[in-house]
């Protein structure tokens, strides 16, 4: 597809990166000159300088033909004026980062009214993924498909967990959950097990299944923690007001800690329920006198990332059972996940996802059968739902005898509603859901996944 995504910060990037690797036609629009030098430098895109609104600048960006116009600059009007202007000049879809939580109500609204085919709010979107794991305090990551019906899980590995040790083609029967260890990450390593594997303590692990399967197996090793009952929150920005409204919804009780006072004035206001305290949520007497230590959860979200992993860190000694930290740097995950801090979360990945989602929906109607995709591991592997169509070959023939790939896993098959983690005589049929997990990165049906 031709693709344009303009505003090359970062999510701009990252998108123009993992569309360009499925091989798409990408072009970058900017006004920063530095900025688009780093995309042609990296990248194999077409960069176009000039602003997002400017007709010129679209029409040099070939928007008559394009496929999909995101827009992600860091100002939401002129994302909007500039998906309105594309579409007037010929783009088919339009995409439009929107951030202000003024405009997020408004959502559908804005989609409808002004022809923006999706408009996706980081901030929003980040502070669901929060809300997820604080529900689901026992899991790192949560990834959904088949709408909901099934879950891609990940954990950190114990030694007292019944599945270290074990063979994996012995705990199904062993633990009595539905699920599939679909891949682990052990070190620097990615590993898509089989069945002699054996998992050891301190092993990232993704497991598949519906959500009562999943419940199961965490309840079968003695890991199913309750969603925790109140959070701490560091930093007052758009995220923390978001999680706020979330988290009060879900009945657990929100205590944001925010240095800058009018926008504790405005937190309050927006949410008199949340408890708001004006301080510096990196000086740990603070921490002390508010009770970290005796806190379910904690989440740093403030601007810095290094702030925020120094007191996911701290808090963890505290010992506080479930802490989340927001970080855009990959480069820094890596560094604390030695240190037991697992729970990173990216808006930009995050924002990514969705709209990669959004791409696939369309290569969908355009022949392709990708439904979801979500980004794994640093973007070292993906987890991806297929919905086999009538052309998809092989139907019908046992999972055993297929000429797969090397490198993936078949992790699910949904029909008739039911989940089915395969074993080796299942077999697709037309109209199935299929989730892989692989780490072969660009997949667009499922007939990629064959050899032949």
């Amino acid at each position: 597809m031709r693709v344009i995504v303009a505003g090359n910060g970062k999510v701009g990037f990252t998108l123009a990166e993992r569309l360009a690797g499925e091989n798409h036609s990408i072009t970058v629009i900017d006004a920063d000159e530095t900025a688009l030098r780093r995309a042609e430098e990296s990248l194999d895109v077409m960069c176009v300088r000039g602003g997002a609104t400017s007709l010129s600048t679209l029409r040099q960006a070939g928007v008559e033909r394009a496929d999909v116009v995101i827009s992600v600059t860091a100002n939401d009007e002129i994302n909007m004026l500039c998906c309105i202007t594309a579409k007037k000049l010929g783009a088919r879809h339009t995409v439009a980062r929107i951030r202000d939580p003024e405009y997020a109500n408004d959502a559908r609204q804005l989609m409808r009214r002004l022809d923006i085919n999706l408009v996706v709010n980081p901030e929003q979107s980040t502070a669901s993924e929060i809300l997820s794991l604080l529900l689901f305090p026992s899991a790192i990551e949560i990834d959904t498909f088949m709408k909901g019906k099934a879950e891609l899980v990940s954990f950190k590995a114990q030694q007292s967990d019944a599945v270290v040790g074990v063979p994996l083609a012995n705990l199904r029967k062993r633990l009595g959950a539905s699920v599939l260890v679909c891949i682990v990450e052990r070190g620097e390593d990615v590993i898509l097990p089989r069945g002699d594997f054996v998992i050891n303590p301190g092993d990232k692990v993704y497991l598949a299944g519906d959500s009562a399967g999943v419940t199961r197996f965490f309840r079968s090793i003695e890991r199913l923690a309750g969603a925790v009952r109140d959070v701490i929150v560091i930093g007052g920005g758009r995220i923390s007001y978001y999680l706020a409204l979330d988290a009060l919804r879900a009945g657990i009780k929100p205590k944001i800690i925010e240095l800058d006072p009018e926008r504790c004035r405005r937190l309050a206001e927006a949410s008199p329920e949340t408890t708001v305290i004006c301080g510096d949520g990196t000086d740990q007497t603070l921490l002390d006198s508010e009770n970290i230590d005796s806190a379910g959860a904690l989440a740093a979200l403030t601007g810095r990332d290094e702030e925020n992993l120094m007191i996911s860190l701290y808090a963890m000694r505290r010992g506080v059972p479930k802490v989340i930290a927001k970080s855009n740097r990959s480069s820094y995950v890596s560094l604390v996940k030695d240190m037991g801090l697992d729970s990173v979360l990216s808006p930009k990945e995050i924002t990514a996802d969705r709209i990669m989602h959004f791409i696939r929906g369309i290569d969908n109607k355009r022949g392709g059968s990708a439904e979801t995709l979500y980004s794994l591991l640093g973007g070292r592997a993906e987890a991806l739902e297929f919905v086999v169509k009538r052309d998809a070959r092989h139907i019908g023939k046992s999972i055993k005898s297929l000429p797969l790939k090397s490198d993936l896993q078949i992790a699910l098959i949904s029909r008739g509603g039911k989940s089915i983690v395969p074993e080796g005589g299942d077999s697709f049929a037309e109209g199935d859901s299929v989730i892989i997990v692989t780490r072969h990165l660009g997949f667009t049906c499922l007939n990629d996944i064959f050899r032949d």
